[in-house]
């Protein structure tokens, strides 16, 4: 049996990695949690027997082979370059970085010290959404001609001080949210459109609280997506084509036990629905990882498409501004 990939974690606090990330590291059977700090409060007591005092301890420990890191965006490129020094393999949040120049500096520190980096952004796990994405590409509802995304949720009073409130910290909810609803798009036409709208509410912060974006592709693709962190909470993704659409509604990016249902609305058949047997994608991305890491199956997202993602970001901010 192949050993485990011993994991260590930079910011156990934070809530992806409590609610779901550090989840899946524990029931995968191809990882095992060596060492994990938090420099905002103590380690959850779940995990407290891998606490090491900071972040350099994880990596320094001789058992961690690999860094899961969801620390603030503006934090991303120093720890995964310190990971990479070390010879560590690194999977980080999404998105992999504030900016493609920082990006492009983590891939070249990896590329130097022989490690992998991989974006963290699990939904390409989820059975549910990967069907949706082959019956858009078998031709199921005709061809492609749009797609309508949707991810907002309300972070309350209570998350006043959340880094993605922060500029400083790389927040806003069009790089925080924003590769949920674009990534499909991006996945069949390609990250370079050739129209770019959008529009923005700014926080008093000064980060984008939501953006609405409409993007064009050569020929004639559209996608409309928003994001926020004020509206109420909604996932939805509706990929249309030219004989009908396919829908998924409710968890739609983040998938999970929920997502069950696809559903199939035709212009020239029965409008059905299609079942699927749910999964955990933060499971499956972590069984990926490990594999990955050991060599046994490639990662399947390159980081030159993370970095292309980030583009795109960049000119939807500069078309809002």
């Amino acid at each position: 049996m192949t050993k485990p990939v011993g994991i260590g974690v930079l910011g156990a606090r934070s809530m992806v990695a409590r609610l779901a990330v550090l989840p899946a590291i524990e029931a995968s059977s191809k990882t095992s949690l060596v060492a994990a700090a938090s420099l905002s409060g103590p380690v959850p007591d779940r995990w407290a027997a891998g606490a090491v005092p900071d972040y350099q301890a994880v990596i320094d420990h001789p058992d961690v082979e690999a860094i899961y890191l969801p620390l603030p965006n503006n934090m991303h490129r120093a720890w995964t370059i310190a990971a990479a020094a070390a010879g560590k393999h690194v999977l980080c949040e999404k998105p992999l970085a504030g900016s493609a120049d920082d990006a492009r500096a983590m891939q070249a520190a990896c590329d130097a010290g022989g490690t992998l980096l991989a974006e963290a952004w699990m939904t390409p796990f989820d059975p549910r959404w990967c069907h949706a994405m082959q019956l858009a590409t078998d031709g199921l509802v005709g061809d492609i001609t749009e797609i309508n995304a949707a991810f907002t949720f309300t972070i309350g009073p209570e998350g006043a001080n959340n880094y993605r409130w922060s500029p400083d910290h790389g927040g806003g909810a069009l790089l925080d949210v924003g590769i949920y609803c674009l990534g499909p798009a991006v996945e069949l036409w390609g990250a370079q459109p050739i129209g770019i709208k959008a529009s923005v509410d700014l926080a008093p912060s000064g980060v984008d609280a939501t953006t609405t974006v409409h993007l064009t592709w050569p020929d004639g693709q559209v996608a409309r997506s928003r994001v926020s962190f004020v509206d109420t909470e909604q996932q939805r993704l509706e990929i249309v084509g030219t004989t009908g659409r396919i829908v998924l509604d409710g968890d739609a990016h983040t998938g999970g036990p929920n997502a069950k249902m696809i559903r199939v609305e035709s212009d020239i058949d029965t409008n059905h629905s299609i079942a699927v047997e749910p999964a955990d994608p933060y499971l499956g991305m972590i069984d990926a990882f490990a594999a990955a890491v050991r060599g046994t199956r490639r990662w399947p997202r390159s980081v030159e498409a993370s970095i292309e993602m980030l583009e795109l970001l960049s000119q939807i901010r500069t078309s809002a501004r």
